[in-house]
């Protein structure tokens, strides 16, 4: 799967093998032992996880091999890319490999084109490859479309001009085109889960897909799962996603919460009932987030003042960075930071798994609309 494929999703808005797994008594480590072919001597490999903790690791090919040794602590994941592959095609392709164990996993590298790369000894990794390999390849035909009929400049442009033709016709052939890749999602989802609820892969891929499915059958689907593989922050996060969505459904009213503005004082939601709110959740890791920032100055510019405000709730891992783009930005509304991973206000009362999200929540404390158009959004704003 193309880095390039999730980059452009947030722009445009993120029987299947046998193991050989050995796991004796004496390893404590997620072992990776990787064979390349010699001629890529002296290339590097590089690792990468951003759930639950940010880790970044890389190793150099000598002799046509190459290794990682990663403390076991939960079932996790982690990927893996080829720094020739980004250097000489200006992009890279992704191998995930899930382990539930201390384990050693071996690694034949397709330097050319990572995500082709093979893997023995995590059972999981054949489950959620399998997926992947069934999934991805129409997703990538759509991008590749769109970037064949638009070009990959005008795509990645984060301020190009939205009300252009050009750009209403990129944004329905995406729409179109991501329709159908959703209800593939779906298919293969469901049928994952069903074949194989004790393994691990199924909640990587759970967490990662179920804003795709209903409520009732993610609810249901995720009690499939043994709890056994559910026992990690990926299971927690799946099941904090679906309480999310029950919480966070329209008409239900907020539950309160609180938290630290850019000066460490505590906010507290509740506060602030009496007007329409409308909570960005945003990040400053986002660019899409900072595109939207021009929008939502024209609605606070508009309607402040006349029982209307903003919350920016930004889901963060590093304070610094949040404070040093509230600084750039000069945002006049409330902002507020929030922590990532499973303790997320943003997750566990939002289910937020894409960025940005705004949420209207009424004088009353009631949520009336999510991701409403900015026209919907003066619709009911010009009432006040």
């Amino acid at each position: 799967m193309c880095k390039s494929i999730y980059t452009l999703l947030l722009v445009l808005a993120g029987g299947l093998g046998t193991s050989v797994a050995q796991s004796p008594a004496s390893v404590k480590n997620v072992i990776f032992k990787g064979t390349a072919d010699a001629k890529y001597d002296g290339q590097t490999v590089y690792l990468f996880s951003n759930q639950p903790t940010m880790v970044r690791d890389s190793a150099k090919i000598t002799n046509g091999a190459f290794s990682f040794s990663r403390p076991f602590t939960e079932a996790g994941e982690y990927a893996f890319y080829s720094g020739y592959e980004k250097r000489t095609t200006g992009d890279y392709s992704v191998l995930i490999i899930p382990f539930e164990k201390p384990s050693e996993i071996s690694i034949k590298a397709d330097m050319l084109r990572f995500d082709q790369s093979e893997a023995k000894g995590s059972t999981g990794f054949f489950i959620y490859n399998a997926f992947t390999k069934a999934t991805e390849p129409v997703y990538e035909k759509l991008m590749n479309g769109l970037i064949s009929k638009y070009g990959k400049a005008y795509l990645y442009d984060m301020k190009r001009d939205t009300t252009t033709q050009k750009y209403k016709d990129m944004i329905s052939e995406y729409t179109k085109g991501k329709a159908v890749y959703n209800e593939l999602l779906k298919k293969h989802l469901i049928s994952t889960v069903n074949a194989h609820p004790n393994s691990f892969a199924s909640v990587l891929l759970m967490q990662s897909y179920v804003e795709n499915l209903d409520l009732p059958v993610a609810e249901a689907l995720s009690k499939k799962l043994s709890p056994t593989v559910m026992n990690n922050f990926f299971g927690r996060n799946l099941l904090s996603q679906i309480n999310g969505r029950k919480k966070s459904v329209i008409g239900n009213f907020i539950e309160d919460f609180t938290l630290n503005d850019p000066k460490d004082q505590p906010l507290k939601f509740s506060s602030l009932k009496g007007r329409y709110i409308l909570i960005d959740f945003w990040g400053s890791w986002c660019g899409p987030c900072h595109v939207a920032f021009k929008d939502l100055r024209m609605l606070h510019t508009k309607y402040q003042g006349k029982g209307f405000e903003i919350l920016g709730l930004a889901t963060e891992n590093s304070k610094v960075a949040w404070l040093k783009d509230l600084e750039k930005e000069k945002l006049p509304w409330l902002q507020v930071i929030d922590e990532q991973g499973d303790k997320s206000v943003s997750l566990q009362q939002f289910a937020i798994s894409k960025y940005p999200t705004t949420i209207l929540v009424d004088p009353a404390g009631k949520i009336v609309g999510r991701d409403l158009t900015i026209k919907a959004l003066e619709q009911i704003l010009d009432k006040l």
